[in-house]
């Protein structure tokens, strides 16, 4: 099994009761090749989610679906703009310590120079991890941002 620790930045438009949000989020995963081909990625920091799939991009993909769906049942619960804010900085605060101990095994591998991942960019293991949930006010297309991934180093 290899796995490469990522650092990802998703921003996703929230439609609540009563209410649009932004949310953008800076966090960690961990992306696995499995033995038997498939790709997993696992959630580090939020934690709690995965996905999979039959290559790197297709489990990405998916993994980013997972997050917008955990966003949208956040949606759901929520009775208002402050409520969804709160829950989904509580989403944002619970990491999977297996997964997180893993993620910094990975660390140490890319570090070594035993692991590359040529198709992502290189940032920094500690770069900061973030959460912003705004209301939205004044819907614009400058407001629109593509996901990413880089291998944290």
């Amino acid at each position: 099994m290899t796995a490469y620790p990522l650092l990802f930045g998703r921003r996703e438009l929230v439609e609540g009761d009563g209410f649009i949000a932004a949310v953008d989020l800076h966090g960690r995963a961990l992306l696995t090749e499995e033995e038997d081909g498939t790709f997993w990625v696992e959630g580090v920091n939020p934690g709690g989610f995965s996905a999979s799939g039959g290559s790197r991009s297709e489990a990405l993909a998916a993994f980013c679906q997972e997050f917008r769906v955990v966003l949208f049942d956040i949606a759901v619960d929520a009775r208002s703009f402050e409520e969804f804010k709160a829950e989904v900085e509580k989403f944002f605060r619970e990491t999977s310590q297996i997964a997180l101990k893993d993620w910094e095994n990975a660390v140490r591998e890319v570090r070594a120079g035993k692991l590359e991942a040529d198709w992502l960019v290189q940032r920094p293991a500690d770069s900061p991890l973030a959460v912003d949930v705004v209301l939205v006010q004044k819907p614009k297309a400058a407001n629109n941002q593509a996901g990413e991934a880089a291998i944290a180093a």
